[in-house]
């Protein structure tokens, strides 16, 4: 027998039941509970949640992040509305997803969602969000002003439409 290898002794294991005596209990108190036709109340957030009602903030929450380099589906709507036909236009010269990170601070980072060369040859940095919060808005405003550089706050209005607001403080 290795080191690693537990043995029990067989009135352990008799039944089918192995653990112990409180592990045992709390089985089969879950199982009476399923069993039983009483209803057993929800708690408060976990029926809101089964029940589908969440705020807007709760839904991405619970929807979790994308993974690194793939597009949401507004950023997705966003480089086929607005971005590929300035390019096709030639109003801008080139743009890539998430292309390029900048460091704010000590562990504090932003990736911008497009980085785009104008026809002018400036770099400009769109951020694109469906909703914006207070940390990713703060987050992009101390970017302005760190870079110098153009930041695009860009968000949907209504189907047909974006909302776009100058972040850069200075005029670099």
């Amino acid at each position: 027998m290795s080191k690693g290898t537990v043995r029990l002794p067989a009135s352990a294991i008799t039944g089918g039941k192995i653990g112990t005596a409180r592990v045992v209990g709390q089985i089969s108190a879950a199982a009476a509970r399923l069993a039983s036709a009483d209803h057993v109340p929800l708690d408060a957030s976990l029926a809101r949640m089964v029940s589908g009602t969440l705020t807007p903030v709760e839904r991405m929450q619970q929807l979790g992040r994308d993974m690194r380099g793939k597009q949401n589906k507004t950023e997705t709507a966003y480089e086929d509305e607005v971005l590929k036909p300035q390019l096709h236009a030639g109003e801008i010269l080139w743009y890539r997803f998430e292309a390029i990170k900048l460091r704010l601070a000590d562990n504090t980072f932003i990736t911008i969602d497009f980085p785009v060369i104008t026809a002018a040859g400036q770099l400009e940095f769109r951020e694109v969000k469906g909703r914006w919060t207070d940390d990713a808005r703060a987050k992009t405003k101390v970017a302005a002003a760190q870079f110098p550089f153009r930041f695009l706050a860009i968000q949907r209005a209504g189907r047909h439409g974006w909302r776009v607001e100058a972040l850069t403080s200075r005029s670099w």
